[in-house]
């Protein structure tokens, strides 16, 4: 890893891996989008349906890879794993996370497939 993690991504991390919802959507702004599996979300009740549905339910398991940045958007490459449906994914899935931060909170996060280049 070639940088440290800005405290609200670390909190998604932390708070991801130890199921803790109320501080999970605390990192967000008012009008903060998720784009994850194709769909947005936003806005902080957007969010929390989200992360609860797609999230927390799964049990989720995240383990950072990898960070970097580009153009002010942070990369976390990180391997995932989780009570959910891992049929035709890739093992190990690796996950790339593209957060914008504005003022100390997460304004846009971006979850996409880690692309082998």
């Amino acid at each position: 890893m070639n940088m440290k993690l800005q405290e609200p991504i670390e909190t998604y991390f932390n708070t991801s891996n130890k199921s803790d919802p109320k501080k999970f959507i605390s990192i967000f702004t008012e009008d903060a989008i998720v784009i994850d599996e194709g769909q947005e979300y936003i806005g902080l009740d957007k969010i929390r349906e989200w992360s609860i549905k797609h999230h927390f339910a799964a049990k989720l398991e995240l383990k950072v890879i990898d960070i970097s940045e580009k153009n002010l958007i942070t990369i976390v490459k990180a391997k995932i794993d989780g009570d959910f449906d891992k049929t035709g994914l890739p093992d190990p899935l690796l996950l790339d996370f593209h957060f914008t931060i504005l003022k100390g909170m997460v304004s846009r996060l971006e979850i996409l497939f880690t692309q082998n280049i």
